[in-house]
């Protein structure tokens, strides 16, 4: 959600430091002119805590303690309203509307015409909802839409659904401090299912349970949160991977990306579009992006390929003189040479080009394309040259190949988090890489 109303107020335990938050720049001022001295306001979990003269409270992310003379400009991710003084951890997060109305096919209220020419009104839950279970985090996803009533003066009453809401709840409380890193994790689950970054939602909040009825849920804090983009996608839903085809697979797709690591990559979406009208760009640097995935699925598939005993051999050869050289009396002053030789000696084009050749030969007949080992070896060789610091062109039959192969990334994605391959093929048909 995007506020763009001005929030004024003191901070909390700062009455002489007041702020104007507009949209997402926060001025804070001293209220004397000339201070003797600068003003530390500590951060909460990440979060300055401010009060307004309505009693409500803003926690205004700033990741930092800050330190102000008379003025200071914070420009904020995002911020949270509430009644609450003293949020200090959540459980569950609900997020509706944006991007979630194309990922969801509704069906809270249904129509039935009768031949009277009356119309019945059927109400029912059309909630999907999955436990999911990771090394670090545990909980509930699930996914519904809730009917709607609207009066209008010339059309009168009407039924509708009103929109899709995601809900995740945790096993236990989760630190406030944690709030932008789970964002981001849903965040991405959607880009992924949208083949888009620009997307948003159009409302997010914590909620805690009703004191009078435990089973229902109330607002606790409302979350306004910063997009980089301006405009959302405008991709049909029919083009992508909703949650009624995903089923319980959004488990398996939602611990991979939590459990995400650069150590252990189990999720890379740094290819996808910034919008629509970016689908079909291809750069050198989501060419890298595009192989980094690739090589990611490839060892989390455990797909090897058995190489003549003599280039082995001569690999372990390299790599003997390298570890000789950087243990060794006199090594190369800068220790990241040696990182980018065993780098280089892991990724030799012959042993990728090899692999990615039996990963795409496995997944061809669900993605209903045509890539011969020629086109495999000259993009293998284009994104080692450009890594190495080198210039080479990029030519559009590069580019088609990269585009094959991000069709590739997603079809090992969907494989590995447990869809079958009918599903699989029928959501390539329905271009959901387009």
């Amino acid at each position: 959600m995007e506020n763009r109303s001005k929030l004024y107020g003191v901070v909390q335990g700062q009455e002489k430091i007041s702020f104007v938050l507009d949209g997402f720049e926060c001025v804070f001022f001293h209220t004397d002119p000339a201070p003797n001295t600068f003003t530390l306001l500590p951060h909460r979990q990440g979060f300055i805590v401010g009060r307004t003269a309505a009693q409500r409270y803003v926690y205004i992310y700033a990741h930092q303690d800050l330190k102000i003379w008379h003025e200071l400009t914070l420009h904020t991710w995002g911020y949270i309203v509430s009644s609450s003084p003293d949020i200090q951890a959540y459980q569950i997060l609900c997020f509706k509307g944006g991007i979630l109305n194309k990922l969801f096919y509704q069906s809270s209220v249904k129509f039935e015409y009768t031949d009277a020419d009356e119309t019945k009104v059927q109400y029912r839950d059309d909630t999907l909802s999955y436990p999911f279970t990771g090394k670090k985090w545990k909980g509930r996803i699930s996914v519904y839409s809730s009917p709607l009533e609207r009066m209008s003066a010339e059309k009168g009453e009407s039924i509708q659904t009103g929109g899709t809401c995601l809900e995740i709840s945790f096993d236990g409380e989760k630190e406030l401090q944690t709030f932008p890193e789970v964002f981001g994790y849903l965040l991405n689950l959607c880009q992924f299912m949208a083949f888009r970054r620009n997307v948003s939602f159009a409302e997010v909040a914590f909620l805690r349970p009703d004191d009078r009825f435990p089973e229902m849920t109330v607002s606790l804090a409302d979350c306004h949160i910063h997009y980089e983009h301006t405009l959302n996608t405008e991709k049909p839903i029919h083009s992508c991977l909703t949650f009624n085809t995903l089923g319980q697979s959004v488990c398996g797709l939602l611990v991979s990306i939590m459990e995400n690591t650069p150590k252990k990559p189990r999720f890379n979406i740094g290819f996808l579009p910034e919008d629509d009208k970016t689908v079909t760009y291809i750069t050198g640097m989501k060419i890298r992006e595009i192989c980094s995935a690739l090589e990611s699925e490839m060892e989390l598939a455990n797909i090897q390929v058995q190489q003549e005993e003599a280039f082995d051999a001569l690999v372990n050869r390299l790599k003997a003189v390298v570890t000789e050289s950087r243990d060794g009396d006199h090594p190369l002053p800068d220790p990241k040479v040696y990182d980018y030789l065993f780098g280089t000696l892991r990724h030799l084009s012959g042993a990728l080009s090899d692999r990615m050749e039996k990963c795409f030969l496995d997944c061809q007949p669900l993605l209903g394309e045509a890539l011969s080992r020629r086109q495999i070896d000259e993009l293998v060789k284009y994104r080692n040259t450009i890594t190495h610091g080198s210039f080479m062109p990029l030519d559009p039959n590069l580019a088609e190949t990269a585009y094959v192969l991000i069709k590739l990334v997603y079809c090992c994605v969907l494989k590995r988090i447990g869809m079958t391959d009918s599903t699989i093929r029928e959501l390539f048909r329905w271009r959901l890489i387009s």
